[in-house]
């Protein structure tokens, strides 16, 4: 059973795409994904057809089961992590992977996260020629909150080398104290660790910022851009995902222009999405409070 502390998580959704990755993954080192899935309350038919969408719940439940495997295979916390730190698997792994630079792929994650609930977002600082790419919550991830974080910074660390150069300085920020008996944070985090620091962030060099991408691709970078902006409002979930935002916010006035905006998108996208749906704006707002009063 998924624990109470997960609980508020349930009335939420995101893309399975992220899940079934981390299962496809879990698969890839023998580790069966129906044992991952016992007791989350999902079943593998539930993520087989397309646009599938699941709690945020059971993807931490699931995670907090897959935890137990990372300290026997690093290889897997690596990959778990880089899978955790771009949201939803290799379609959005593609606008890092591909981009120019790291301002490229700061900037489109940027716009992608937006518009998708994800565990884990970042926002990026610069100060006194250091880049500060600082990891946030999108929702409490109460308890679960360090381990995440720990994977996401241990694969934006991995990346990042990867991609800049084995010599590229990276130092790791984070605002826990030192475990006395855990040797894992030189190998997954490196070096250069601090702890108990005012954020948690992956900090380099500014000058890391335009510094090419050792596998850019103009191709595929825009070919991962026109994908991820698909999986923002993909046209049979674009409805479903209006209604939960104007649920959520009920005594906000949305505005065709503000909710276009909110979505990254056109206010003339927008209109002719909802008008091929066979609605349009109004009447989605109205139904939404005319449900609201009713209840």
């Amino acid at each position: 059973m998924i624990p109470a502390n997960f609980a508020y998580l349930n009335d939420k959704r995101m893309p399975a795409h992220f899940l079934i990755t981390i299962l496809e993954l879990a698969e890839h080192y023998q580790i069966k994904p129906h044992q991952l899935i016992r007791g989350s309350q999902l079943f593998l038919e539930d993520l087989a057809y397309p646009g599938a969408q699941v709690a945020p719940a059971s993807a931490l439940f699931i995670l907090k089961k897959l935890k137990r495997e990372l300290t026997e295979q690093p290889q897997l916390a690596l990959e778990l992590g880089q899978r955790i730190a771009t949201g939803h698997g290799h379609v959005l792994f593609d606008l890092w992977r591909y981009a120019p630079n790291l301002s490229g792929a700061l900037n489109a994650w940027a716009r992608v996260q937006k518009g998708i609930e994800t565990l884990v977002q970042f926002n990026v600082e610069r100060h006194q020629g250091k880049l500060y790419i600082r990891l946030t919550e999108s929702a409490s991830l109460s308890t679960q909150q360090r381990m995440l974080f720990e994977i996401v910074l241990s694969a934006c660390r991995l990346l990042l080398k990867e991609q800049l150069g084995a010599q590229t300085w990276v130092k790791v920020e984070l605002p826990w104290s030192q475990p006395g008996q855990d040797l894992h944070y030189p190998v997954f985090l490196g070096e250069h660790v601090r702890f108990d620091a005012p954020r948690c962030a992956i900090i380099l060099s500014e000058e890391a910022l335009y510094q090419p991408f050792k596998e850019a691709s103009a191709l595929r970078f825009a070919q991962a851009k026109h994908t991820a902006k698909h999986l923002l409002c993909p046209p049979q979930l674009l409805q479903a995902h209006l209604r939960r935002i104007f649920r959520k916010n009920l005594g906000q006035a949305w505005s065709l222009e503000y909710t276009a905006g909110y979505l990254g998108m056109s206010p003339a996208t927008l209109k002719r999405r909802l008008k091929q749906d066979g609605t349009n704006f109004k009447l989605l707002v109205d139904e939404v409070r005319g449900k609201k009063r009713c209840t």
